[in-house]
């Protein structure tokens, strides 16, 4: 499957230290921690876990692995092969990233030397790439300047760098990007170690992320809409689109025993509940949900949160109050999409494109794409 993370998403990277659902606000990425090579307690159940509710919930999913390699060119290739023949064991899908977390403490240490230190990096990074996984490399801004040659990684690798480094201590919400520090070659910026005070690591993609599982069946221009944004009403909590080639058998019970249809691949599908890993679609309708993917909506259970609208009904207007009486503000324009401030009952409130206030649509007449 391939899939497109555009640039300035918000994503986490989680280890065992947190739960196993990643279905953290906003995020629309997951980097998992899979191993640490002088850890053997690590708990990989936890990451298996995280993996899976990754791929339920839509999100682009990749892994990590903390190296205790330091500066040694054999321990970095053992330990990165050990990491991709976890990465298969957990479920993380080839053709994603895979990143070396290479940072002082835990058994590694950054101050053996730049040009040693550089080599067995690349070694690392090289295992990823024969193994078909994307290479990444995460540091700390100050390690990547001055305890390693970077310019050289990203010249082997090109936009490869998950640099973390915080403007301010504390929870924080968003990304500063004016506190961006600014490398060449950065594909992922940790901001913070305590995202939204839900002591998880929050990142940002600085540039456009793709990954390619070698699964999917949708045309190239597609993949975006059918990874990322399937299009919901605004009062749906939960979608379920079909991706499997030959479309996904529908079943009268949630032991997917009993054959009823076939579900076309690329349609979607309101879900009304999960049972084991079986989805409801309707009255004794069910499917397996490991046939495609599934995307929650938090536009239909939040009042105060944003998103983007598609008109989709011609002669939709926007309104200047949240009710069916109200006065008409002006025309919207059908197709366009327009970004959502939040939401009042059944009607979407958007910013007045000419003065700046709010004004309203009603949502039977435009479709979420969260």
């Amino acid at each position: 499957m391939t899939t497109l993370l555009p640039s300035k998403s918000y994503l986490t990277d989680v280890s065992e230290f947190q739960g196993p659902d990643v279905a953290y606000p906003y995020s629309k990425g997951t980097l998992v921690k899979l191993m640490q090579y002088n850890y053997p307690g690590y708990n990989y159940a936890r990451a298996r876990a995280q993996i899976a509710s990754s791929k339920a919930h839509g999100l682009m999913t990749m892994g990590y692995f903390y190296a205790t390699f330091s500066n040694n060119f054999d321990k970095a290739k053992t330990e990165a092969e050990f990491a991709c023949k976890k990465a298969v064991e957990l479920g993380l899908p080839k053709g994603t990233y895979l990143a070396v977390d290479w940072e002082n403490g835990s058994g590694n240490n950054i101050y053996c030397g730049v040009s040693s230190s550089t080599s067995a990096v690349l070694a690392a990074m090289a295992v990823i790439k024969s193994n078909g996984y994307l290479p990444m490399f995460y540091s700390g801004a100050s390690a990547m300047r001055n305890q390693l040659d970077y310019k050289s990684i990203v010249k082997a690798y090109g936009n490869c760098l998950w640099v973390a480094s915080y403007p301010i201590a504390g929870a924080v919400n968003s990304a500063n990007m004016a506190y961006f520090p600014s490398m060449d070659g950065v594909a992922i910026w940790q901001f913070t170690d305590n995202y939204r005070g839900l002591h998880v690591d929050g990142n940002i993609s600085v540039l456009t992320l793709k990954t390619d599982s070698g699964t999917s069946t949708a045309k190239k221009g597609d993949d975006l809409e059918m990874t990322l944004h399937p299009v919901a009403k605004w009062d749906i909590d939960r979608l379920f689109v079909v991706t499997n080639k030959n479309g996904c058998n529908l079943y009268d019970g949630p032991d997917l025993k009993h054959k009823v249809k076939t579900l076309k691949c690329k349609s979607v599908w309101k879900v009304l509940d999960e049972k084991g890993g079986a989805l409801k679609l309707g009255k004794n309708q069910w499917v397996d949900g490991r046939a495609g993917i599934t995307k929650s909506n938090p536009i239909a259970t939040h009042d105060n949160i944003g998103g983007r609208v598609k008109i989709v009904l011609p002669n939709t207007h926007a309104l200047y109050s949240p009710n069916a009486d109200s006065k008409k503000a002006y025309k919207l324009t059908t197709n366009k999409v327009y970004h959502i401030v939040g939401r009042k009952g059944r009607f979407l409130e958007l910013k007045d494109k000419y003065k700046g206030k709010t004004v309203y649509v009603t949502g039977n007449r435009a479709y979420v794409l969260f």
